[in-house]
């Protein structure tokens, strides 16, 4: 036990020492600062991924995102699954063939930026909760479903 006392009050010592003396206080403050900025950097980096989203401001093109992520939980999106999203889009959308190839590319863009379907969803959550009828999410939840069920049924992950 006197040993145990003995190393601890060394161990103090050449803390202390090293604090006062030794430009510890330095060495701490550049690893709480580094510490600091790299949690201010992954906190920026979530909200550049998320600004496509967060930009969106029409709700169909929120669940096109919505469809390309449940497309995604098995890999990259399959062409049949970008029909069967172009498809659904078609149906809820009264677009030219040219807006929806516009459309397209920016559901595209939103959904490669994102790194999280979680985030992805609190996201645009809020869009869709406010511009969505009953009736428009019951679609809405028909289309992931018709999305998902394309390769032979949904994974877990997509369900």
């Amino acid at each position: 036990m006197p040993f145990l006392l003995a190393v601890a009050g060394l161990i103090i010592t050449g803390l202390t020492g090293w604090i006062r003396y030794g430009n510890g206080l330095a060495h701490l403050d550049h690893a709480l600062n580094d510490l600091r900025r790299d949690r201010r950097r992954r906190a920026g980096d979530v909200q550049q991924c998320l600004a496509p989203l967060r930009s969106m401001r029409n709700p169909a093109d929120a669940a096109g995102v919505l469809m390309m992520l449940v497309a995604r939980q098995r890999g990259l999106a399959t062409p049949e699954q970008e029909h069967e999203i172009l498809s659904r889009m078609r149906s809820v959308t009264a677009a030219s063939e040219e807006d929806l190839a516009t459309r397209m590319a920016v559901i595209r863009h939103a959904a490669d930026q994102t790194r999280e379907p979680q985030l992805a969803i609190r996201a645009v959550a809020p869009l869709l909760h406010d511009r969505l009828t009953p009736s428009e999410v019951e679609d809405l939840v028909d289309m992931l479903r018709a999305v998902a069920s394309v390769h032979g049924g949904p994974t877990a992950a997509q369900n």
